[in-house]
């Protein structure tokens, strides 16, 4: 069985409405961000051993070249054989990955840890999602799509555009600021459209990687 295995809802939100149920592909929704998404995901392994995990979701862009709606399999997570399997796939970039431990907001900060660390993208959990796997012995195929360039600042304060701690929007904090900063709506506007881009585009994407699995 295959684990397709997101942190929040909203990033599995067009995939898990469009696909259908499988005997061989379930979808985990851990609704946790960072080092929390440990727990919730132990859990759901205690219950079921999957053949693969995919670790699916959004990410910031590292570099100049990647732009929002690239899907990127984060080679440096991803078990050598399956990723020999996925490797030749249409549409797709092969990179290293960087899990940090907040969501990136400054473009010069996402520039600067591309250089330094060499990665093309960054995430908040893959990173605690494959040591758990590696303790378990389960193949992870790491997988994500981009949603904010490198060259994006981030409209309003992470904390603000969602609940660190639960992972899910903070509807009347988000109104305030916006509010009383007028001018980010713009940018926060184009944030929404290039995060349903990222959903669709990730949707199709982990349909490509999910049969290339099954039929191997």
């Amino acid at each position: 069985m295959i684990a397709v295995v997101f942190a929040l809802e909203y990033e599995s939100a067009v995939y898990r409405a469009r696909s259908k149920p499988q005997l061989l592909v379930d979808s985990w929704v851990l609704g946790a961000m960072g080092v929390r998404c440990i727990p919730p995901f132990e859990a759901k392994l205690s219950r079921v051993s999957p053949d693969i995990v995919i670790s699916a979701g959004f990410a910031g862009g590292l570099t100049p070249e990647t732009q929002v709606g690239d899907l990127v399999i984060g080679q440096n997570f991803t078990d050598p054989g399956l990723l020999e399997k996925l490797s030749g796939l249409p549409g797709w970039r092969l990179g290293d990955l960087y899990t940090a431990d907040a969501i990136v907001e400054v473009s010069t900060e996402k520039l600067r840890l591309g250089a330094s660390t060499g990665a093309v993208v960054a995430d908040l959990e893959t990173a605690h999602l494959a040591e758990v796997c590696q303790r378990r012995g389960i193949p992870l195929v790491s997988i994500r799509c981009i949603s904010d360039a490198a060259g994006d600042d981030m409209p309003v304060p992470a904390d603000v555009l969602m609940n660190p701690l639960t992972g899910r929007p903070e509807p009347l904090a988000l109104f305030r600021h916006l509010v009383s900063k007028p001018l980010c709506v713009p940018a926060f506007n184009a944030l929404l459209r290039n995060a349903k881009t990222a959903q669709s585009t990730l949707a199709r994407g982990l349909d490509q990687v999910v049969s290339t699995l099954l039929r191997n």
